[in-house]
């Protein structure tokens, strides 16, 4: 049944694209381009969860905690520094007269 279309949706032969891909991906060029991406993504990740870890320093943090930021460290760079700037605030705020009296009621 190669080349059969399976369904009205399917536009592609089945059976020849695939192949293909899988030949063009296993090129050398093609997996050196994939892992300087892969380490990119990776030092941009490390660098945005230091930043987001710095306003968090002396906070004692779990694992969801940690799994929160590094997932955010893999976001879009204006979330990170929007993320950044609101720990940094929160981090420079004066305390709020009563708050802590008022959490533990």
């Amino acid at each position: 049944m190669d080349g059969v279309v399976n369904n009205s949706l399917d536009a592609w032969r089945t059976g020849t694209i695939g192949p293909r891909l899988v030949q063009i991906a296993d090129r050398p060029w093609v997996r050196d381009e994939m892992r300087g991406l892969r380490d990119a993504r990776s030092r941009r990740t490390a660098v945005n969860l230091a930043l987001l870890r710095a306003p968090l320093n002396g906070v004692d943090l779990d694992s969801d905690d940690h799994a929160m930021l590094t997932w955010l460290a893999d976001r879009d760079a204006d979330i990170v520094a929007g993320v950044h700037s609101l720990l940094d605030r929160a981090r420079a705020a004066p305390p709020v007269p009563g708050a802590a009296e008022a959490g533990h009621e």
